[in-house]
């Protein structure tokens, strides 16, 4: 399991890390010439919402499932469910077809959801999306909130260290999220989300350049932060 350290930065600690990173880190190779790309997730929750009571509540233990694809491309989605056990993540994923992101999103065309189970959902399929499947009929998982942001990212073969700067942090519903370009509701306003994602340790030179910077280290949701401005936007 990899580890996993998020902070909250503020305009200024944003652009003084940045520049002291970029010194010692590589570009995420997917970037564009701007060094960013743009990321869609679609998360799935249970009527009862329990992966996001466990995450207001400090459950050390917690899954979550979401379809995610970039810069607006559809042609590429994967599912991934991220396990987290305290500080420390890891992630299974599977590529989806589009009538399997149809499926899973309760969109596909000319079938009601029942009569599509034995049609889709085969042995064949990948292990990941059969989980989803099954909690979607045994435990009435659905897609539940669209989370988007810009991502501008650099990495380091050492540790296998990975460092992202999210901003633009915006929800929007589900319906239409395969269609719709960008949501803007920009949740943190010039706030950007740091991820800190690392193996074995973290590197000396990058703690001392983190610690330079002083960012508080927080337990950041963007899925919480977009459902929970959701349910502002609606009232209640």
């Amino acid at each position: 399991m990899r580890h996993e350290l998020k902070y909250i930065l503020t305009p200024i600690q944003y652009e003084l890390l940045r520049n002291k990173l970029k010194w010692v880190l590589e570009p995420d190779a997917n970037a564009s010439d701007e060094g960013e790309y743009f990321i869609r997730s679609i998360y799935f929750d249970s009527p009862d919402r329990v992966a996001l009571k466990e995450k207001l509540s400090g459950i050390n233990r917690r899954k979550k499932y979401r379809i995610r694809f970039y810069n607006g491309d559809t042609s590429f989605c994967r599912l991934e469910c991220k396990e987290k056990t305290g500080s420390r993540i890891q992630k299974q994923s599977c590529a989806l077809t589009r009538k399997q992101v149809n499926w899973l999103l309760r969109i596909e065309e000319n079938a009601d959801a029942d009569s599509q189970t034995d049609t889709i959902v085969k042995a064949t399929e990948p292990e990941l999306f059969q989980q989803m499947n099954l909690l979607i009929k045994s435990e009435g998982y659905e897609p539940v909130v669209t989370v988007d942001y810009v991502r501008e990212a650099y990495v380091l073969p050492l540790s296998d260290l990975r460092i992202t700067f999210d901003k633009q942090l915006a929800w929007g519903p589900v319906k239409g999220c395969l269609e719709q370009e960008r949501y803007l509701s920009n949740i943190y306003g010039d706030y950007v989300i740091l991820e800190v994602k690392y193996n074995e340790y973290l590197p000396e030179h990058i703690s001392a350049i983190l610690s330079s910077v002083g960012p508080v280290q927080t337990a950041a949701s963007k899925y919480v932060a977009c459902v929970e401005a959701q349910r502002a936007a609606k009232g209640y």
